[in-house]
């Protein structure tokens, strides 16, 4: 029976779901069969579209009227004409049938996956780049993952660009390009399709609802923050743009109308999810992007009053991590540039530290005016695991006399990539230190924390994936501690930590 090459959970909540597939061409038509809880089987069909130029053709399937926080049971069948379809009686007792639980009932918290970094395209040791995608299969068949957060690099184009680079292409490339650009498109199209038909990576994509935001490597090393953007680079942006919104963007709620950021909340949860790729450029000094940052603050004002008990805040690049400006002035100095699109990623890179303060003063602006709310950043791309706390010595941001303004970071970074050794360990290391570190002139200060149990102290050297848990037992938290738990790649048993809410 031909099934879709691709099958992703989108955005749900308890008793809606999203659904969607791509497939290859002349398989143009789709049937689902499925049902929640106790019910019997439905089929929805549907006719899949084909983006111009394009040899893949994608569809999805909006569900309502579900049993609230029922378990979703469902299979699909992919023909070239409606005829073709396998009947719904047949389709519902296919083997392969998948399955996925819609969200918690309202009152109940979320347990949060955090994800990120999903491997380059060459690794030392292949046999191990997939292992924790398999441990979080495990962890979401066992039920303990509601919602799973992908906050970046979920695929890595670096080798399309290098490959064009060495044939020349690029020298040719620019957006407008009518003979280039439609190989380019299918060129990311099928990096999807070859990253996400893993089979321990399509186990987790249709067994759990997922909402995606892009970061570099889903472009090219580096978008953004180097110092000229050339016909070429364009071009890769709108051609990785082009399958973002095919494969990424169409899993999460609507969207910003100048990014593709996004505010949703559920659970009494909410989550900020920034887009810091679109408007990035180094020479602009922008991370954001004016038109984002006021749609961010219209948000937020609409949040102050919703009696959210956390905010989540997905940043892509965390706010704080190592200490960047003397590197990137010193790799700037040397001429070494292999290092610097990392090292001016960071949102403390010299010319990123304005937009740092505008979020971080944002932030800390609404935990003063939403008294009952914590914030949590939530972020990736580093390739290490860390948590830390972030503090504010602006009294205009006190909520009290007695308060001291913090904010919490969780990242969880690489589940597929290797993490940093060597030298670059060691930068790491000794940038990150062990003392709070000055984020910006003295007003914004942060410091990561020992993680419990790990060998290696704040910084988890291991691939990983974290859960985020704000109760236990369908219950919250009565103090409004946050749990985090992180799974790394050589430890039997994953390693736990509760932010505590002060």
């Amino acid at each position: 029976m031909p099934r879709p090459l691709i099958t992703t959970v989108g955005h749900c909540t308890s008793t809606t779901a999203r659904i969607c597939i791509t497939t290859k061409e002349g398989h143009a038509h789709a049937r689902l069969a499925f049902r929640s809880g106790d019910g019997a089987f439905q089929e929805r069909t549907l006719r899949l579209t084909r983006p111009e130029g394009s040899s893949f053709l994608h569809g999805t399937f909006e569900l309502d009227g579900l049993a609230e926080s029922s378990t979703v049971e469902y299979a699909v069948s992919v023909a070239g004409s409606v005829e073709g379809l396998v009947p719904l009686e047949p389709l519902s007792q296919s083997e392969g049938r998948a399955r996925f639980r819609l969200l918690p009932p309202p009152g109940q918290p979320l347990r949060v996956g955090l994800v990120s970094c999903s491997g380059d395209h060459t690794v030392r040791e292949p046999g191990r780049r997939h292992a924790m995608w398999k441990r979080l299969g495990q962890a979401v068949a066992a039920g303990e993952v509601d919602l799973l957060v992908h906050v970046g690099d979920q695929v890595y184009a670096d080798h399309i660009r290098e490959l064009w680079q060495r044939s020349a292409l690029d020298e040719h490339l620019t957006p407008e390009s009518a003979e280039l650009m439609p190989r380019l498109r299918e060129a990311f199209r099928g990096l999807y399709c070859d990253t996400w038909q893993r089979p321990e990576v399509a186990a987790v994509l249709g067994a759990v609802p997922s909402l995606m935001m892009w970061d570099d490597h889903d472009i090219f090393d580096g978008w953004g923050s180097y110092d000229e953007v050339t016909p070429a680079d364009r071009a890769f942006f709108e051609a990785a743009r082009t399958a973002f919104e095919e494969f990424q963007a169409r899993l999460n709620p609507p969207r910003f109308s100048d990014s593709y950021g996004f505010g949703w909340v559920s659970n009494g949860l909410g989550f900020l999810v920034l887009d810091g790729r679109s408007h990035r450029s180094w020479k602009e000094q922008t991370v954001i992007g004016r038109g984002q940052w006021a749609e961010v603050d219209a948000w937020l004002e609409a949040q102050v009053s919703a009696g959210l008990e956390r905010l989540y805040v997905v940043t892509g690049i965390p706010p704080l991590h190592a200490q960047v400006a003397a590197a990137c002035n010193l790799l700037e100095k040397l001429g070494i540039s292999s290092f610097l699109g990392d090292v001016r990623d960071s949102w403390m890179a010299p010319n990123n530290s304005e937009e740092l303060r505008k979020l971080l003063n944002r932030l800390f602006e609404f935990r003063k005016r939403s008294p009952g709310t914590a914030v949590t950043l939530l972020g990736g791309d580093v390739h290490v695991g860390t948590t830390a706390r972030l503090r504010s010595r602006m009294p205009a941001h006190k909520r009290n006399d007695g308060d001291q303004p913090e904010l919490t970071q969780v990242v969880s970074s690489g589940i597929g990539s290797e993490p940093p050794d060597g030298l670059v360990r060691k930068v790491v290391e000794l940038g990150t230190g062990s003392e709070s570190v000055d984020m910006y002139q003295d007003l914004f200060t942060g410091k990561l924390l020992e993680l419990p149990g790990n060998p290696d102290g704040r910084l988890l050297f291991r691939r990983n994936f974290a859960v985020l848990e704000l109760g236990t037992g369908g219950q919250w938290d009565p103090d409004r501690n946050l749990r985090v738990r992180f799974f790394a790649e050589g430890l039997e048993r994953p390693i736990e930590q509760t932010l505590l809410a002060l």
